[in-house]
């Protein structure tokens, strides 16, 4: 699988990384970060490819992550979320609890209990994210100039200009709408220590004060990275020290 970053000599190592993309962009934006991890990691994508996206729920893109971990032989996981990943998360968890360790949210979008993630949002918000999940489901190509400036404000301020390409040429993979309009819920949820990496300089997406506000939704302790909202481009490096100090505090 080209999505497995495997620790060399360590096959045998009890815990592993499952990565979570945000919404937009894929399996690819974590290849700059995996090889700086000390744990072998997967990425994870959400649906099989073909699958109507409009159908799908929150458990179905669940389950398909779970069958992914399932396949990799991973016995222990932590699981990264980033983005609108964070409302996966907690139903993978639920569907793995022998196997999921702790839970890592990365500038995620972690939505009050039964409500929707897109509830988080001002109302002029929602309305760009409804119209962004409907270009992507039409595979429309993002040349309006207004759109690429929003990109490079909520997803690329803190990149330099090959990246930002990068970013614009990848980020408009299509979402199945329930990630933004299902409502949550984490009853179900085992009880399992989860951390926040707040992103100080995310500009547009989840400012850092609406961070604050997703972290205490589901009691995470909070760490801090001085980056924009698409941290695993704009520093590999520094998000895989704190990732790598989160795991080696973990008990498997």
């Amino acid at each position: 699988m080209d999505n497995i970053y495997q620790v060399l000599g360590d096959s045998e190592m009890d815990l592993a990384f499952v990565l979570i993309h945000g919404g937009g962009l894929d399996t690819w934006v974590w290849e700059r970060m995996m090889p700086l991890l000390d744990f072998p990691a997967l990425a994870v994508g959400r649906a099989a490819p073909g699958t109507n996206l409009n159908r799908l729920t929150i458990t179905d893109s669940a389950q398909y992550i779970q069958s992914q971990i399932e396949s990799s032989g991973f016995q222990k996981v932590i699981v990264v979320a980033h983005s609108i990943g964070g409302v996966l998360a907690p139903t993978v968890a639920t569907l793995l609890p022998q196997r999921v360790a702790h839970i890592v949210f990365v500038g995620a979008n972690i939505p009050p209990e039964e409500k929707p993630a897109i509830s988080i949002f001002r109302p002029s918000e929602r309305f760009g994210i409804a119209v962004w999940l409907r270009l992507t489901a039409w595979k429309m190509s993002f040349t309006d100039k207004a759109i690429e400036e929003d990109m490079r404000k909520t997803l690329c301020n803190d990149m330099d200009e090959t990246t930002v390409q990068q970013v614009l040429a990848g980020g408009k993979h299509p979402e199945p709408p329930a990630l933004f309009y299902e409502p949550v819920s984490r009853q179900k949820m085992p009880s399992i220590s989860c951390t926040y990496i707040k992103l100080l300089k995310d500009q547009g997406i989840l400012p850092p004060s609406r961070q604050d506000e997703m972290a205490a939704n589901i009691g995470a302790k909070v760490l801090t990275l001085n980056t924009g909202h698409t941290a695993m481009l704009s520093r590999p490096d520094e998000l895989a020290e704190l990732l790598n100090g989160v795991a080696s505090e973990v008990n498997v």
